[in-house]
């Protein structure tokens, strides 16, 4: 078996991956006959409850502030975090005297309330709407709406950041934050070990992660992860902070910190990562023709991320399909096919108009990496590799997007697979809601290597050469010498020029041609 370990470290991530995992158990089969379209072992590990029942939980480490877990129990068993546990561990080493004081616990949202009473079943999903939780911005924490059982070694859960850490970000160069996170969990030893000697045959690491907070974390994971397993695949999806370059106020010196610390994160994910698709922070997307048929929040985390787990989810379905040969390798390697594009993009379609029109496909391609000052750029232009994964299209709309790529060069890889299923916990957001008793919607989800990303990184350049010269202060605040970021900035000026339209070698394309021009239906 090729199985992929995940990572989801932050708030966003986990949020994220809720929506990731819940999927994922939507394909679980239950009726005698049925067979799953995904090999479940590659992403689960089959366990047994105190009880002797069968269950999957999740290949997953997942990080995060215990503020965060809400009332999350503490995993496979069911059995809450103990109060007296958390106190003795906050004392440890504090001699003096000790005034305790406790928080009411967190109630558990109306959502996993109804898990619960109907012992595993699904909810009603026609009556979803009427639950204040999932419509009116109610969703507190990301545990509110989980479906899946976790392994006891999974959750993670670190120290609550107290508010100037918060505001600095996480990434001071000298200090050693992997190790300060773990000091407790010893995750290379202990949490981490015990999935990979889990795995039979690992295929890689598929990593989400909040930037602003688990930058630095991240990059220390995979710096010792790549000690360790230097040829296993990696893919990073970091989703990047609140601060653009391009678009940031310079006298916005924590801004100034937040976007300085995504260029050191994304030069380093160019040595540690096999590829990157970093998104650009939901906080910041405008609503336009791409979701006009979606009654979207963009502030809504609880919306937003579930529209980026849509499409990570798609875009990496056929290493989980099981009529597939591909695997996290081969699908990392056509899209880095020369070598040095270790940036990819992801984008897509959803949900897919029903429009025979493809400028109308046009208009709603969103790409969630672009640089946002060049968000109307489409990353379809000067492409050096692109995978599709469509879900749900039929013979018509198939018809249309034959059309729509027609003239692309290189010829995508594509795969079309089945309708997403839309599990009870997903936002009811659609306009035109999916239809009873078993939601599906269909979409597009592509991962492409564009020379567009060279917008990205001469953004981040021209970030890091400004504050140079108008705030010393700020670098010597982060804890670097002025050498340390010239070096970044030459850096990621090569890493530009690697993804310049003119670096394209043609040869190199006419022979990928043939190659990635299949056209695979599951």
């Amino acid at each position: 078996m090729r199985e992929i370990i995940y990572i989801q470290a932050g708030n966003v991530a986990n949020h994220i991956g809720t929506h990731f995992w819940n999927t994922q158990e939507s394909y679980f089969t239950y009726e005698e006959g049925e067979d799953p379209i995904v090999n479940h072992d590659i992403s689960f590990r089959e366990g047994q409850t105190l009880k002797g029942e069968s269950t999957f939980c999740p290949r997953l480490l997942l990080f995060d502030h215990r503020a965060n877990f809400g009332a999350l129990s503490s995993g496979l068993y069911g059995e809450s975090e103990n109060a007296d546990d958390v106190a003795e561990e906050l004392t440890s080493q504090w001699n003096g005297n000790v005034v305790e004081y406790r928080q009411d616990e967190i109630p558990k949202s109306k959502y996993q309330t109804k898990l619960e009473a109907e012992e595993g079943e699904d909810v009603d999903i026609e009556n979803q709407e009427e639950d204040e939780d999932m419509t009116g911005g109610q969703v507190r924490f990301w545990s509110d709406y989980t479906r899946v059982f976790f392994h006891p070694r999974t959750c993670q859960r670190l120290p609550d950041l107290v508010d100037y850490e918060s505001a600095e970000g996480d990434w001071i160069l000298g200090r050693d934050t992997f190790t300060r996170y773990d000091e407790d969990t010893d995750l290379m030893e202990d949490a981490f070990r015990f999935f990979v000697e889990d795995c039979d045959n690992l295929q890689g690491v598929q990593i989400t992660n909040d930037n602003t907070t688990f930058g630095s974390f991240t990059h220390s994971f995979l710096t010792s992860f790549r000690d360790e397993f230097p040829k296993i695949s990696s893919l990073t999806i970091p989703i990047l902070s609140s601060s653009v370059p391009g678009i940031i106020d310079f006298d916005d010196l924590k801004g100034i910190r937040k976007a300085m610390n995504d260029a050191l994160f994304l030069r380093g994910m160019n040595d540690l990562s096999t590829l990157t698709a970093p998104i650009q922070n939901p906080s910041l997307w405008k609503v336009g023709d791409w979701c006009d048929e979606l009654k979207l929040d963009v502030q809504n985390l609880y919306h937003t991320s579930a529209i980026i787990s849509t499409h990570i989810e798609s875009a990496t379905l056929p290493i989980r399909l099981k009529s597939t040969p591909d695997d996290l390798s081969s699908l990392l390697s056509a899209l880095n096919w020369r070598g040095d594009t270790k940036f990819a993009h992801l984008s897509g379609i959803f949900p897919l108009p029903m429009s025979s029109s493809t400028s109308i496909w046009e208009k709603k391609l969103f790409d969630l990496s672009a640089s946002l000052e060049n968000v109307d750029v489409k990353p379809r232009t000067s492409m050096f590799a692109r995978v599709d994964v469509s879900r749900g299209i039929n013979g018509s709309q198939k018809g249309v997007y034959d059309q729509w790529i027609s003239d692309l060069q290189p010829v995508p890889k594509i795969v079309h697979a089945p309708a997403l299923p839309i599990p009870t916990s997903f936002p009811p957001f659609f306009i035109t809601p999916p239809p009873h008793p078993s939601p599906t919607v269909k979409l597009l989800s592509c991962l492409t290597t564009t020379s567009h990303t060279s917008a990205l990184f001469s953004n981040y350049a021209r970030l890091v050469d400004e504050t140079m010269r108008r705030h010393g202060d700020v670098i010597d605040r982060m804890g670097l010498e002025m050498d340390d970021v010239k070096d970044l900035r030459d850096e990621l000026r090569t890493i530009e020029d690697g993804f310049r339209e003119d670096s394209v070698e043609a040869i190199g394309i006419a022979d990928e041609e043939e190659e990635m021009g299949e056209d695979e239906e599951y």
